[in-house]
């Protein structure tokens, strides 16, 4: 569908115009207001992003073909084709003056609309094929001045073949980086760890210039004359080609990563293990966490009994009872977070379009014993954006931020708690839960998202340091970050940002 702009005074031509355009299933565009004296024409048109410009003739022959030239002069107007259209036919000689002044047709308003708009459509055409035109032929322009800047100055290794596969340039940088292993004339003379000539049929440069290949990332371990030991070659290629798409040959560019090679299987090596420690430290804890779980119900349990079923308890005994239960609680609630925890690293995210308006109240009804004990005021936009994720995991997310929010409140202060939506970043949603509590100090807003960091003991402030650090997984497994902005004294505002779908 085509979008014409229509830069035209006349009421009557433009809603003929439309109605035609319309009928076409083509998209006629309004025209800037004051287009005609406000400012920048080509700038104003170009916002529009036209396929086609319609002019009216109702300014007069100079005055159209004054806006044709201003249109043809701007860098980003000049491609979109020009047409006049008008229920008064011109005369031959302002017909050719327009003509020659820039524009591509001359439409008259009383012929049939479908004639109307096949001339309309063709000029859009003529719009998509210039521009395709010109975008091939600057980009090869580019490539080709870009290809003789580089080899004068390049730093890297550069290669250039041949339609068959031979190599006939090699830069200065290129004949360091290969030493014996090419020749004056920068013919290669290597070999693989097969002992295969180099530029072979599988060679990213063979590839490219015999086969118009782009191959990225390539590399290749080499042994040939003056080598001692066999060396990483890091390769790129990419085909060279003229006007029309024919493949003249390729280029490649290449370093010697020896080292970095060797560094990286190291490091490769090492990733190994600690990821099998890892995992083995995770099944562990998720083992022990699951085990415990049976065991601090039935002691919660049987000191609940024993409380209850002994009303004559002195007053020690039912003390210890007490903390006995409030302990296992709280190792329970520990439990629960470090087998969440793990899950969070293993589980399958079902992603899906989650509107974050229903996730956060779907957080904040979880909480409203908590809410309600504190007497918090929880203010909830309803302007958040859309996000995607995994709808549960993104309601543990704001849970655990709108819990901290009111746990941390300040004592003796009326706890407040909003959340907004935060500024708009492209291709993401950006939500914000701002709190007027205890604040985090500057040096501990980094940490707070490790596990098990607390800003105050447990005796102060009951929680097990585990929630903030699975806000970050969570939001990490989704692609997304979060942060924290803060005085250290009158509140916080915790930032999440997550992929948009």
């Amino acid at each position: 569908m085509s979008r014409i702009l229509l830069l035209i005074d006349d009421p009557a031509a433009q809603r003929t115009l439309e109605e035609v355009l319309r009928a076409a299933h083509q998209t006629p565009v309004a025209a800037p207001r004051d287009w005609a004296t406000g400012g920048d024409l080509a700038e104003r048109v170009a916002a529009a992003r036209p396929d086609v410009v319609v002019f009216g003739l109702e300014a007069g022959l100079e005055a159209t073909l004054a806006r044709a030239r201003a249109l043809a002069d701007a860098e980003t107007t000049r491609y979109v084709p020009l047409i006049a259209a008008t229920f008064e036919p011109p005369t031959a000689s302002a017909a050719q003056a327009l003509l020659d002044g820039g524009l591509r047709d001359v439409v008259a308003l009383d012929a049939p609309p479908p004639l109307i708009a096949a001339r309309v459509d063709n000029m859009a055409a003529l719009s998509y094929l210039r521009r395709t035109f010109r975008r091939q032929n600057d980009a090869l322009a580019a490539r080709t001045a870009e290809l003789d800047r580089v080899f004068e100055t390049a730093t890297t290794g550069l290669a250039i073949a041949d339609p068959a596969g031979h190599v006939v340039r090699l830069n200065e940088a290129g004949r360091a980086i290969l030493g014996g292993l090419a020749t004056p004339a920068g013919v290669y003379r290597l070999a693989d760890a097969e002992g295969q000539p180099l530029v072979h049929e599988a060679h990213p440069l063979y590839r490219a210039a015999v086969h118009g290949e782009q191959v990225t990332s390539a590399r290749f371990q080499l042994l040939g004359e003056g080598t001692t030991r066999p060396r990483m070659l890091a390769l790129e290629a990419v085909p060279l080609e003229a006007p029309g798409g024919l493949i003249t040959g390729g280029l490649a560019v290449f370093r010697d990563e020896t080292a970095t090679w060797a560094l990286e299987e190291e490091l490769r090596r090492r990733a190994a293990l600690l990821g099998e420690r890892t995992e083995e430290m995770e099944a562990f804890v998720y083992t022990a966490s699951h085990d415990m779980k049976g065991p601090l119900l039935n002691i919660r349990r049987f000191a609940r009994m024993l409380i209850e079923d002994n009303p004559d308890l002195e007053p020690d005994s039912r003390h210890f009872l007490q903390r006995i239960e409030v302990n296992a609680d709280r190792l329970s609630r520990l439990v629960q977070d470090l087998l969440q925890v793990v899950k969070v690293g293993k589980m399958e995210l079902v992603r899906e379009p989650c509107d974050l308006n229903v996730v956060v109240r779907a957080a904040h009804q979880g909480l409203e014993a908590l809410v309600h004990e504190a007497d918090a005021a929880v203010e909830l936009a309803d302007d958040l954006p859309i996000a995607d994720g995994d709808f549960d995991r993104l309601v543990d997310v704001f849970a655990n931020l709108l819990s901290n929010a009111i746990k941390y409140r300040r004592p003796g202060h009326p706890c407040v708690v909003r959340v907004r939506r935060g500024e708009a970043e492209p291709g993401a949603a950006h939500v914000v839960v701002e709190d007027d509590g205890r604040g985090v100090p500057a040096d501990q807003q980094t940490r707070i998202f490790g596990l098990f960091h607390r800003l105050h003991t447990r005796d102060q402030i009951e929680g097990s340091g585990l929630g903030l650090g699975i806000v970050t997984r969570v939001v990490g497994r989704h692609g997304g970050r979060v942060w924290v902005e803060s005085d250290g004294a009158t509140g916080s505002a915790f930032h999440v940002v997550l992929p948009a779908p």
